[in-house]
């Protein structure tokens, strides 16, 4: 997930850098947080999980 939101800060750094500048997303800090993340996942500080709920119709 991490490789997947760096690429696509990649391609947005090349293909729309104005609307990255108006949203206030500051590129040069994106490789420290992804760096930061990539060292929490290895150390299993950070994680996912997949919760799934499940209605279960009236009796």
């Amino acid at each position: 997930m991490i490789d997947q939101i760096e690429a696509r800060l990649g391609l947005l750094r090349m293909t729309a850098p104005d609307r990255l500048a108006d949203a206030g997303v500051d590129l040069d800090a994106s490789g420290p947080v992804l760096a930061a993340a990539r060292s929490a996942v290895a150390e299993g500080t950070l994680g996912y999980a997949l919760l799934i709920a499940e209605k279960h119709p009236a009796a």
